[in-house]
């Protein structure tokens, strides 16, 4: 299907009419899952609206949100929106669309992707994709956050929030998208973890909300995480939060290299020159099958 005004740029502006069929892959990438589908088959229907149907594990494909894909001259552009229709920056939706794209014979080893406001190179090494996703920003004005006074003072240094008589701190950054990552620990139960999870993600000291993640440090190249989604709630996997966990340990050591980051799907790899350089991020993805989802 071609956009009434033949171009890719009506295909990028918000609104889509929608195939009565509609191609899809299902891919994942640790864990986080997504339906993806071709911007060219759909044109003036919200795609706000296509994302929490087509992510409704029972009643549409199910995922981790909707991830919709174009080429370009450059490689690809791309747009990831949340279950809840928001719609926002995806580190595993990077890889996962680089992986298809490669697959398709879109782009070669190297390539750019145009997504969410950001040009990310990426490039293929075998099974592996690495993304740059950019510097972690710690400005409270492009997190966005309120609860820093300071702006010298990027980093933690308030409890956050109260729970249960104990107060959680964290280090609220922006790797693409914005994040906590909690000083406590892994939550020590399942309660705790939803309980202070939510608390934070809707905490009016983020008027974005935040996505937010436990981190359990392993050694000083290892760091195991839980996640907690803006806009979806847990999930097996989070590129961005990666990476914003792997940029903090960085600072906290004191030197940048290469740190695993075992989320509950599986491993990616963030590597850097120091924390507040190039953040990169490699990790592996895949195409669980493809399909038509009936959008009569």
């Amino acid at each position: 299907m071609v956009c009434q005004d033949g171009g890719i740029g009506s295909v990028l502006s918000g609104t889509f009419e929608l195939k009565k069929k509609l191609p899809f892959y299902k891919v994942q990438s640790i864990g986080n899952d997504f339906p993806l589908i071709h911007l060219e088959d759909v044109c003036q229907t919200d795609l706000s609206a296509l994302a929490v149907r087509l992510s409704d594990r029972r009643t549409g494909i199910g995922g981790d949100g909707l991830l919709a894909f174009a080429a370009w001259e450059q490689g690809l552009k791309l747009r990831m929106f949340n279950p809840d229709g928001s719609e926002d920056f995806c580190g595993n939706g990077l890889r996962c669309a680089a992986h298809v794209a490669h697959e398709l014979g879109w782009v070669k080893d190297q390539f750019a992707i145009d997504h969410h406001g950001r040009i990310v190179e990426a490039s293929i090494h075998g099974k592996d994709v690495r993304t740059i996703l950019g510097k972690a920003d710690t400005s409270p004005d492009q997190i966005p956050v309120r609860f820093v006074k300071d702006p010298e003072i990027t980093f933690h240094r308030a409890g956050i929030v109260e729970w249960n008589h104990k107060s959680y701190q964290g280090s609220a950054l922006s790797t693409g998208s914005t994040h906590v990552v909690l000083e406590a620990g892994l939550p020590s139960s399942d309660e705790e973890f939803r309980a202070v999870s939510q608390k934070l993600e809707n905490s009016p000291d983020f008027p974005e909300r935040t996505s937010v993640i436990w981190r359990q440090v392993l050694d000083e190249n290892r760091v195991k995480i839980r996640i907690w989604e803006r806009g979806v709630g847990e999930t097996l996997g989070c590129g961005t939060g990666s990476a914003a966990t792997g940029a903090e340990l960085m600072r906290e050591r004191g030197y940048g290299g290469k740190i695993e980051v075992v989320n509950p799907g599986g491993s990616v790899w963030v590597e850097a020159a120091s924390w507040d350089s190039e953040l990169a991020l490699i990790g592996r993805a895949e195409v669980l099958y493809q399909g038509q989802f009936d959008l009569g």
